[in-house]
């Protein structure tokens, strides 16, 4: 029987998240606002006093005083003006990156009929020498804040404990994904993401994960489609609330603290649309609650292939990126969760220890890099006309990331959502050899045993180094 894998054509989970105006009409989602209030719960009163101008809470995260309302454009103002509101601002929305999966063929690793292609595996495992060392337990939870898992996938199910959670509600994205229920338990991947991400961090059949016998809990905030900010703050309050060690977050994009304006295309008249103040602040919030509570925060650095520390540079390419949606942007654009203090930010390498050709990267903005795939042979072939030889010769195997996929199969990916979940297996790993810790001990550990070193100027692709399993466990 053939084996059946994918190529995703895309590179990443998300390039980029603003405003839920830009995705899909600015008439038909301008009315979705965050609102942060200036304490770290919601007043009893909100509700009522949204429902005055005729408004809607449609979500609410009390544990860091966050709430999503729906409201018409006119009445943006009153909603500004509500006691104990701190910072509104239009929703920002997260996309799932339009993907094609191209059809091929094609805790021993002696034993995983994969193991051969699983070049990225090999590297931070030296080959396989870690798991001599340690594989991990189920007393070591990480937390998958993602697209769901594959619950019966035969590579991921020994190692996925009982307590998932689906944060999408009845709906989905603002109402029009009616197949959501908002079922709390329906956390099966619709995407493929989530599942490739699970498994990279703990396979255990086929194909081998950095810790193979590490517990999972999967925190389903994404359908097929977008997903809102509060949702993803739900899912992280609830992982660090069920005590997982690391949450693990391959996803992310830019607030822009400034301002952000629509130029309509047939009028030329033009809006202010604000910024994402609430936004990046209830983030902020969100990471310093988890904290708090003793989980690490691992997230990716992001796709774009730019300086995310050089504001000019952020900018000019959020200006470039969504110039034709009749958007511009003034002010500084911030990575997040990239950006926030206390998180681990992950950028992505391909073969050689080379920073991928996609990769976000910055001085004081990466903290360590992992093996995430790479695109240059894909890019070279696919600009010269060539794409078929490039499947023909079967080249995405010595770039590309080979991982479960959300039907049993596997697929391969790029991007710094594969380099992330690596990091989130080895912090795991060291939490396993070493005891509980708090998140701070466990990233200077990290970054003090789980790295080979790096200095000067290389320090601002791949932080304290690239990530070595074989070196945190020895």
């Amino acid at each position: 029987m053939k084996k059946v894998f994918a190529i995703l054509l895309s590179l990443a989970l998300l390039l980029s998240f603003l405003p839920s105006v830009y995705a899909g009409g600015k008439d038909s989602q301008a009315e979705y606002y965050s609102v942060l209030f200036n304490k770290n719960s919601i007043p009893a009163s909100f509700a009522k006093d949204v429902s005055k101008f005729g408004g809607e809470v449609v979500y609410t995260v009390p544990e860091i005083g966050f709430a999503q309302v729906k409201a018409s454009t006119a009445d943006f103002s009153k909603l500004k003006g509500i006691a104990g509101v701190s910072a509104a601002n239009p929703s920002i929305s997260w996309n799932l990156p339009e993907s094609q999966q191209i059809k091929a063929e094609g805790v021993n690793p002696a034993n995983a009929a994969l193991w051969d292609l699983q070049w990225d595996i090999q590297r931070i495992t030296n080959d396989g020498a870690s798991y001599e060392l340690g594989t991990g337990s189920h007393d070591v939870v990480v937390g998958i804040v993602d697209t769901g898992i594959d619950r019966d996938h035969r590579d991921l199910v020994k190692n996925l404990l009982p307590g998932s959670k689906n944060f999408v509600p009845a709906g989905g994205f603002q109402g029009e994904e009616p197949y959501e229920t908002g079922d709390p338990n329906a956390f099966d991947d619709l995407h493929g993401h989530g599942s490739h991400v699970a498994g990279s961090i703990a396979g255990n059949g086929a194909m081998l994960g950095v810790a193979p016998d590490t517990g999972i809990r999967a925190y389903r905030v994404f359908g097929t489609g977008s997903a809102e900010s509060a949702w993803i703050y739900a899912a992280m309050i609830a992982a660090a609330n069920d005590g997982v060690d690391v949450i693990s977050m391959s996803l992310g994009g830019f607030d822009v603290i400034g301002q952000t304006f629509y130029v309509d295309p047939v009028t030329g008249k033009k809006e202010n649309l604000g910024n994402d103040v609430a936004d990046f602040k209830a983030y902020k919030r969100a990471v310093e609650y988890v904290t708090n509570k003793g989980s690490l925060v691992v997230v990716a650095a992001g796709n774009d292939g730019i300086n995310a520390t050089n504001k000019k540079e952020v900018m000019n390419f959020l200006n470039n990126e969504y110039a034709g949606d009749g958007l511009y942007f003034v002010g500084a654009g911030f990575e997040v969760p990239g950006t926030i203090p206390g998180v681990v930010t992950v950028s992505a390498t391909g073969p050689k220890d080379v920073l991928a050709n996609y990769s976000n990267y910055g001085p004081g903005f990466v903290d360590i890099a992992a093996v995430g795939g790479d695109a240059r042979l894909y890019d070279q072939y696919a600009a010269e006309g060539r794409f078929d030889e490039y499947l023909a010769k079967r080249l995405f195997e010595t770039e590309f990331n080979l991982s479960a996929s959300n039907t049993g199969g596997w697929y391969w990916s790029i991007g710094t959502s594969m380099a992330t979940p690596k990091v989130s297996a080895v912090a795991a790993l060291l939490i396993d050899k070493y005891g509980k810790m708090t998140p701070a001990k466990l990233q200077d550990l990290l970054y003090k045993k789980a790295v080979d070193p790096v200095k000067g100027s290389d320090k601002q692709f791949f932080g304290n180094g690239h990530l070595d399993a074989y070196d945190a466990l020895k």
